[in-house]
């Protein structure tokens, strides 16, 4: 039986440098699965938001249960001192936006709320956590997802009070989450295209971040000789 990959991405402009290396080294290609070396690697398109990737990731775990899957997208940089095309491991993802507004217009996160436990699985300290590492020394960062792309100065200023992570993002918690949840293991890869700030998408640099990301990623594939072993480590299973 073949060792099932499966790369995730919420549009397909994003990944398509590595669909069209697939397609062109593969040794089969039924629809969004590739056959090479021995590894079945399928293609999922998320879609952007965490309500689609939530839906399409359960969707495809109703049908695949993968040996790894690997999100791969490109995000803003919150944290100003990520550089733009630059190519980052997300250890970790937070849900912002999400709880209540305070008087002073914060949001209170359910965890401070007492909605939640932030030590209830899957959740550590009120964040997830990716236990497993690639072979790759890739940089790491936070991730944190929003429910849109932040692009006025005072909103972007607000949040800095707020715990946030270092790279924007739309889709990750739902990744993580489920991920943790039905026990698959994962990872997740963000490049840089724009900082958070005053939207302005003449400075976004998106070509560059999907190009980087790409090359990452088929760099990756190509070191471990697409062996199963050769792709990742557990630093801790999750419980």
């Amino acid at each position: 039986m073949s060792y099932r990959l499966a790369f995730v991405s919420a549009t397909q402009k994003e990944i398509e440098p590595l669909v069209n290396y697939l397609r062109k080294h593969a040794e089969q290609h039924t629809f969004q699965t590739f056959h090479m070396h021995g590894l079945d690697i399928d293609i999922i398109y998320s879609g952007i938001g965490i309500l689609q990737t939530t839906y399409n990731l359960m969707d495809y775990l109703s049908h695949h249960h993968p040996g790894l899957w690997l999100q791969a997208g490109i995000g803003g940089a919150f944290d100003q001192s990520l550089d733009i095309g630059s190519v980052y491991q997300v250890k970790n993802e937070m849900i912002s936006g999400f709880g209540a507004e305070d008087k002073e217009g914060r949001i209170m996160d359910p965890f401070t709320l007492g909605w939640s436990d932030p030590n209830g699985f899957p959740f550590t300290n009120g964040i997830l956590e990716c236990p497993y590492q690639p072979f790759i020394d890739w940089p790491k960062a936070s991730g944190m997802t929003t429910f849109h792309a932040h692009g006025h100065a005072a909103h972007i200023e607000q949040l800095r009070y707020q715990p946030h992570g270092q790279i924007e993002n739309m889709e990750g918690a739902s990744f993580f989450y489920v991920s943790l949840i039905k026990k698959i293991p994962f990872l997740s890869l963000r490049s840089i295209s724009n900082l958070v700030e005053s939207r302005d998408t003449g400075k976004w640099q998106i070509d560059l971040a999907i190009t980087n990301l790409n090359d990452t990623i088929i760099e990756w594939l190509e070191n471990s000789r697409f062996h199963p072993d050769r792709l990742f480590q557990s630093a801790q299973r999750p419980s």
